[in-house]
């Protein structure tokens, strides 16, 4: 949409209820400028629909796409968390930097065709092969958003453990935040290349077993320090759960 417009439907979710005679100022830069009763002759009159504001997926693996159909294929009760997870570990595998930035596209491109106009990307999948250090995906998944025309919130994953003690392993080497100053060093990174009107940046832990409490004790303090929100998966599966406590 470009252009200044007047964009009525027949119903506008107001905050409280749907409203019918709520009309969308839209200015020449394509952003909002106003939502109530203008008063105005619309420039485009939406009949029959009910317009709201756009989405927020908060927490998003958007790498997880090309995982659609893998994990379900087994038979009748042998299914579970870790059938699904090795699933996950075989497409990380497989998955190189061109493969990886076109699920992204299409993973956000879905998103919009939903109704969904920001996400949170919980993104710990960083590395282009299992020996690389380069953090070559971050920067796909910033270009992938920008291309799809989603607003992102990069929520950059320090993970270094496999589990509660143990280092990591197989496809997990892709995850390899390698330490508190390289993963810093990378948000520092991702800060200049992102785009400030649309990409924010936020501080993750991936979870307990993928970072020691002092670890996660020291990226929530940095991160209030510079302003980032944190985020975490605080619980994930039982016997995951068993072995953090």
């Amino acid at each position: 949409m470009s252009g200044a417009q007047v964009v009525e439907a027949d119903l506008t979710w107001t905050g409280e209820r749907f409203e019918p005679g709520v009309q969308i100022a839209i200015g020449e830069d394509g952003r909002i400028a106003a939502a109530c009763r203008l008063g105005q002759r619309p420039t485009r009159r939406l009949p029959e629909c009910a317009l709201l504001p756009g989405f927020v997926n908060a927490h998003s693996h958007a790498f997880q796409r090309a995982l659609r159909g893998r994990g379900e294929r087994f038979p009748a009760g042998a299914g579970s968390f870790w059938t699904w997870r090795e699933a996950m570990y075989e497409l990380v595998e497989q998955l190189d930097a061109e493969t990886f930035h076109a699920v992204c596209v299409q993973a956000f491109g879905e998103m919009l065709d939903a109704g969904i106009t920001t996400v949170g990307e919980f993104h710990y999948f960083h590395h282009s092969s299992p020996g690389a250090t380069d953090f070559a995906l971050d920067r796909i998944v910033l270009r992938a958003a920008r291309e799809a025309g989603i607003r992102i919130a990069l929520l950059n994953t320090y993970y270094v453990t496999g589990g509660v003690g143990r280092p990591l392993a197989g496809a997990q080497r892709r995850f390899d935040g390698i330490s508190l100053a390289s993963y810093w060093a990378q948000l520092d990174r991702l800060d200049a290349l992102r785009d400030p009107a649309t990409q924010t940046l936020g501080a993750v832990a991936h979870s307990v077993r993928a970072a020691s409490p002092g670890d996660i004790k020291a990226i929530h303090g940095e991160a209030r320090r510079r302003g980032l929100v944190f985020h975490m998966h605080v619980e994930e599966q039982p016997a995951e759960v068993d072995d953090c406590v």
